[in-house]
């Protein structure tokens, strides 16, 4: 949710479309805590200690790459320079390939 929340800060400009974040937020938190109350558990993975420790190291260096591209679209969106232009959609096609494999790979 706080990478969310962030990209709706970088991004967002209307404030309906800003309350939707809040509202979607709002009901991804509610969810995860009915499926931690379901499961009888505190934390997500409590019972895999493997993959807490990969989304530990993992997360670090895909937030970074979100808080990244929120940062390239927004420059996108204020982008008056082709030769620009050019360049951030590239940078912006290496964080989404980034992001995904960071994902893909723990899952």
């Amino acid at each position: 949710p706080s990478i969310a929340r962030h990209y709706d800060e970088v991004l967002v400009k209307d404030e309906k479309a800003k309350e939707l974040g809040t509202d979607i937020r709002f009901k991804h938190k509610q969810t995860e805590q009915a499926v931690l109350d379901l499961a009888n558990h505190a934390k997500f993975c409590e019972t895999n200690d493997m993959l807490q420790r990969l989304l530990h190291v993992r997360n670090p260096y895909v937030d970074c790459m979100n808080v990244l591209q929120a940062e390239i679209l927004k420059r996108l969106r204020e982008c008056d320079n082709e030769e620009e232009e050019a360049l951030l959609k590239d940078a912006l096609l290496v964080s989404i390939t980034g992001i995904a494999n960071g994902m893909g790979n723990t899952g």
